[in-house]
């Protein structure tokens, strides 16, 4: 999978600039806020269809102006393609897939494969069970649509069993309720832990490797944390857990079990990475949980997803460095820096000034 050219209108800073890019290594240099990240932004808005940053779409489009246009073609194994993204600020965004309107986010995940990586994604280590719940979803979503149609489903339901908990109806009708919905629930969540743990096992396999080649001497593993109570199924382990804690739901007013309360554990010789490792070996299991990705979706879709890193050369020693633009150098890549680094791989430069391209 390759970008050839993405051209932005009134993006972030982006009054009107056309950017081409070629195969391998795309060096995307300037000084701080110059729009280096906001470029990063737009190709992965045109994959999964929202922001990396925690802001509201409106805000992307250039001040003053009520329109933002992201146009990008690429190539695929099965041809050449082409997204177009129209932000509004009165209407809702809207999205073309060679000029065919996409109505649905499970027609659109997936289309154009890419794996991001910031300083921001040190969040996957050292934050909330949430942001690493995203990251799974997020991965999975860009090459099975069965999950994401699943994980979708689930959000609905969940909401509609959350209101029912939170209703002011008697103890006794809740529960009756309940019972017609919790099924449901435990179908699709089902599925998501499949889907999940089947995921993590292949990119375990992958990162330990990785890890192993940028580190040397040290030892990564990945687990995934949910209800695993009788050794009999998942299913039956949910289904035991919904009816041990029903009346609990019922008094706070919230559902306990399920997907979207389990976690990621990172484990560095042994040792939990969110609490016992530092901020450099952190940011290494980030990076490496994310070229790990690379090759899993690769083995999903038959071919590499784009990989865009942002800021990410600044924190690593010249060792570190070396060995990871060996790595990345297999398949196209979008990293911002303030300078190029030395290195004998072969790259390309894109240098931007002001939201320009110079």
């Amino acid at each position: 999978m390759k970008i050839n050219r993405i051209q932005l209108n009134n993006f972030r800073n982006y009054k009107n600039s056309i950017i081409d890019f070629s195969d391998g290594i795309n060096f995307i240099v300037g000084r701080n806020a110059q729009g280096k990240t906001n470029l990063l932004e737009s190709i992965y808005l045109s994959s999964v269809g929202k922001s990396p940053k925690s802001c509201r779409e409106k805000q992307i489009i250039m001040f003053n102006e009520n329109q933002s246009k992201i146009e990008l073609s690429f190539s695929t194994l099965a041809g050449n393609k082409n997204i177009k993204l129209f932000l509004d600020r009165t209407n809702k965004k809207s999205i073309k897939v060679n000029n065919i309107n996409i109505l649905k986010l499970t027609e659109f995940v997936g289309i154009l494969s890419v794996v991001y990586f910031s300083p921001d994604e040190l969040k996957l280590i050292k934050e909330v069970p949430e942001d690493r719940r995203n990251f799974l979803d997020i991965s999975i979503s860009q090459f099975d649509r069965t999950y994401l149609y699943n994980l979708l489903r689930y959000d609905k339901i969940l909401k509609q069993r959350n209101s029912i908990l939170k209703s002011t109806d008697s103890v006794e009708s809740k529960i009756e309720q309940l019972d017609l919905f919790t099924p449901q629930l435990i179908e699709c969540a089902q599925i998501i832990i499949e889907k999940r743990l089947n995921f993590i096992e292949k990119l375990k396999n992958i990162a330990t490797n990785i890890h192993k080649i940028i580190t040397i001497d040290e030892n990564l593993d990945i687990s995934y944390s949910y209800i695993n109570t009788s050794g009999l199924s998942i299913k039956a382990d949910l289904q035991k857990e919904f009816d041990k804690v029903k009346l609990k739901e019922i008094d706070l007013g919230y559902t306990c079990v399920g997907p979207h309360r389990d976690d990621l554990i990172f484990k560095i010789n042994g040792m939990d990475c969110k609490y016992y490792s530092s901020q450099g070996q952190q940011r290494t299991v980030a990076l490496v949980v994310k070229l790990s990705l690379m090759e899993v979706i690769k083995n999903e879709i038959g071919e590499y997803p784009i990989l865009l890193l942002d800021d990410v050369l600044s924190e690593l020693d010249q060792n570190r460095q070396d060995r990871l633009i060996e790595l990345i150098s297999k398949y196209q890549t979008l990293i911002t820096c303030t300078k190029i680094p030395e290195t004998k791989i072969k790259y390309n430069i894109i240098k931007v000034e002001n939201g320009s391209i110079i």
